[in-house]
C-alpha cells in the first residue's frame, strides 16, 4: 500500500487534475457539462456501538464524501483539513493549488456502486487512519446476499447512496457503474441463464426509480458491463456482461460475443426507459 503521504498527495493530484479539467471546459465551453466521479461503497455499522457508528462517518468522510464536497463547492472537507495539519501532511495542500480547486463546480456528481458492507470498530485498532479502515474492519451483513466474491447485493443501499449524494452535492447524480461478478460457463450451444444478473439490475433499477420518485434528480444509468472483459484484477472469470465473450484468462479461445438471457431482458428495459423491468 501507499505510505501516508502518498497517498494524500494522489488524492490532490486528482482533485487539482479534475479542477484544471472542469474550470477549462466552464470557462472555453460553457456549453458542456462536467462531473466528478467517486467510487462509492455504502457502509453500515456492524451493531449500535456508538463507536461503529463513528467509524463509518470518518471512513466516509475521508474517501468519499471529502471528494464530493471537492467536486461540487471547490472545498475540502475541514475534518479531512485538519487531520493532515495535525499529521504533517498540511504542505501538500498548496495556496495556489487550493485556488485552482476552490473555482471548481460539477454540473453532475457520477459514482459507481456494486454493493454495501458493514464495519466492526473492535477489528480497528487504535491510531488506524480512517483510509484504511476497510483493510482491518470491514465485515458482512448477515441480512444480505452476496456473490461467489463476497460482494453484497443491496439495492436499498443503492437507493441510500442516489439520495446521500445528491443531498449533499445538490446537483444531478449519475450511476455511471453498476453490476454483479457472476461465474459463467457456455457450453457452446444453449444461452446462459444469468437470472441472479437480472434479479440484480432489476431490484437496483427500481431501487433507482425510486429516488427518483422521491426526489432526486437522476440522469441516467449505466450498467458494468454490456460484454465481459476482464475485471479490474484482471479476471475473466468473474463476468459482468450481459455479453458472454468466449475466452477464458489465459486462452482467448475465439473470443465470440455470446448474448446471455439478461441481455433480451435489458433491451427491454432500455426501449421502454425502464418501465418494463
Amino acid at each position: 500500500p501507499s505510505s501516508l503521504p502518498d497517498l494524500y498527495q494522489i488524492q490532490h493530484n486528482v482533485a487539482l487534475a479534475h479542477a484544471l479539467v472542469a474550470n477549462t471546459v466552464h470557462a472555453d465551453y460553457p456549453e458542456l457539462q462536467i462531473g466528478g466521479m467517486v467510487a462509492y461503497q455504502q457502509v453500515y455499522p456492524a451493531t449500535a456501538n456508538p463507536q461503529d457508528v463513528a467509524a463509518v462517518r470518518r471512513f466516509k468522510e475521508y474517501v468519499m464524501d471529502n471528494l464530493v464536497d471537492i467536486f461540487t463547492t471547490g472545498q475540502y472537507s475541514p475534518e479531512v483539513v485538519s487531520f493532515m495539519q495535525r499529521n504533517h501532511l498540511a504542505d501538500i495542500l498548496k495556496p495556489a493549488e487550493l485556488d485552482i480547486i476552490s473555482q471548481t463546480r460539477s454540473d453532475f456528481l457520477s459514482f459507481s456502486y456494486y454493493s454495501s458492507a458493514v464495519m466492526d470498530s473492535t477489528k480497528i485498532p487504535l491510531g488506524t487512519v480512517p483510509n484504511y479502515y476497510p483493510q482491518v474492519g470491514v465485515g458482512h451483513s448477515p441480512y444480505l446476499p452476496t456473490n461467489e466474491w463476497q460482494w453484497q447485493v443491496d439495492p436499498q443501499g443503492f437507493n441510500t447512496v442516489l439520495h446521500d449524494l445528491y443531498n449533499r452535492g445538490r446537483v444531478p447524480v449519475f450511476p455511471i457503474e453498476n453490476g454483479i461478478g457472476l461465474r459463467e460457463h457456455w457450453d457452446g450451444k444453449h444461452m446462459i441463464q444469468d437470472d441472479a444478473r437480472i434479479l440484480y439490475m432489476r431490484e437496483h433499477i427500481q431501487a433507482l426509480k425510486d429516488a427518483v420518485a422521491e426526489g432526486v434528480d437522476v440522469l441516467g444509468y449505466l450498467g458494468w458491463g454490456l460484454i465481459d472483459i476482464p475485471s479490474s484484477q484482471g479476471n475473466m472469470d468473474k463476468r459482468y456482461g450481459v455479453v458472454y465473450v468466449n475466452r477464458g484468462n489465459h486462452d482467448l479461445k475465439d473470443l465470440k460475443r455470446v448474448p446471455k438471457k439478461s441481455y433480451a431482458w435489458l433491451k427491454e428495459v432500455i426501449q421502454s426507459n425502464g418501465a418494463v423491468l
